[in-house]
């Protein structure tokens, strides 16, 4: 009988596609069940870093809170927020309203009086060193006059300090330049060299007095801010905390300002917890060393805090490390086997983890498949407890 050699061409085309479509299903179910059974790796030499991470807010060092110690209205502001100012430059000037302005009157009628006092009392003791050297007065009427001249000159210096405290409570006013006879209105000067941050008040309204030197009560007019000295301030958990240490180095970094890391240390942490959202917290103050002006109060830093390095160390991959009985060990090879070997253990990153001894550069070490972290679990069974891998 004659076969049909359509029907011979057409059954070999099926018979290919049968055998390809076995194969490859054959290859998928191989590389699916396929699991590596160890890893072997060499001990090296590496840098560890250890870091708490966190990130907090950054406020200046020193920063003054600027209040008027007397009610009245803002008749003119000099600066806007943005403004680099200098110590003694003038902020705003304020109109007292009438029953502040009558301690401003009091305070300088005191300093005239005082100033009167000062004067009468330094022509007289000059008398009495005239008398005395002439015979005429004992040594004593010298002396009580001499007392009275210092006790004038204390008197004065009070009364300027009161008119300090009434200008607005800043001690860099200058009461010798003021015009006693006829103070209207108040000027306001920046105790300090920096940056209005933030100017809380228009021209025309009227604020409430304050003691400025102890920032309590009143209106804040506006802050000035040193942001020469900078502090990030976080929030670090009760786990993280015992690793902190004073003057330990932080890398800090800002979304804000790419590219750059800047440079800090721990400069102050606190010693009682605070509890939030059923959390432990310790407040923690970073010192900014390489400020510059791209970096502004309020912005969000992230702070790696180093609590440990070590350079140029032995280390392995961390989970190469069995946990046996209370002692680290490893995998080593040794005249062709793996055998378990005791190591000591120091710094680690969560990733490596250096070995202080019973390691050289250079020796292989074996990780089990799918061990890590099998610290707990003692060694695997089979081939490899026996000291050598599957296949081999």
């Amino acid at each position: 009988m004659k076969i049909n050699k359509k029907y011979i061409i057409v059954g070999g085309i099926i018979l290919g596609a049968v055998i390809l479509v076995f194969v490859i299903l054959r290859i998928n179910g191989s590389r699916k069940n396929k699991t590596p059974d160890f890893k072997i790796i060499q001990a090296s030499r590496d840098n560890i870093v250890r870091k708490v991470t966190e990130s907090g807010k950054v406020e200046p060092v020193a920063s003054v809170n600027v209040k008027s110690a007397l009610a009245g209205e803002v008749i003119k502001l000099f600066v806007e927020e943005g403004d680099k100012v200098k110590l003694g430059q003038k902020l705003v000037l304020i109109q007292p309203q009438p029953e502040e302005a009558q301690k401003v009157a009091q305070t300088k009628a005191s300093i005239k009086s005082k100033k009167l006092d000062l004067e009468d009392a330094q022509r007289d003791l000059k008398r009495k060193e005239t008398l005395y050297e002439k015979g005429f007065i004992a040594e004593q009427d010298v002396e009580d006059a001499r007392k009275q001249y210092e006790n004038s000159q204390i008197q004065l210096r009070l009364a300027k300090r009161q008119l300090w405290v009434v200008l607005g409570g800043e001690e860099n006013v200058d009461v010798e330049g003021l015009d006693l006879e006829g103070i209207e209105n108040i000027t306001l000067k920046s105790s300090m060299e920096g940056m209005v941050t933030s100017v809380n008040v228009e021209e025309g309204e009227m604020i409430t007095s304050g003691t400025q030197a102890l920032g309590g009560g009143g209106t804040g007019i506006m802050t000035v801010a040193d942001l020469n000295e900078m502090i990030v301030k976080a929030n670090i958990n009760e786990v993280d905390v015992g690793k902190l240490k004073k003057a330990q180095k932080v890398l800090i970094g800002f979304d804000a300002i790419k590219g750059k890391v800047y440079h800090g240390e721990v400069k102050r942490i606190s010693p009682s917890g605070i509890e939030e959202q059923n959390l432990v917290i310790y407040p923690v103050e970073v010192e900014i060393l390489d400020s510059d002006d791209r970096i502004r109060p309020g912005m969000t830093a992230d702070l790696d805090i180093i609590v440990g390095e070590a350079e140029n160390v032995i280390c392995v991959p961390k989970h190469a490390v069995i946990n046996r009985e209370g002692k680290a060990m490893v995998l080593i090879r040794e005249r062709g086997k793996f055998i378990p070997k005791p190591v000591v253990t120091g710094l680690d990153d969560d990733v490596k983890i250096e070995i202080k001894s019973g390691l050289v550069e250079g020796d292989t070490l074996l990780i089990p498949g799918g061990q890590e972290g099998f610290g707990g679990g003692g060694f695997p069974s089979g081939n490899m407890r026996r000291g050598r891998p599957p296949g081999r």
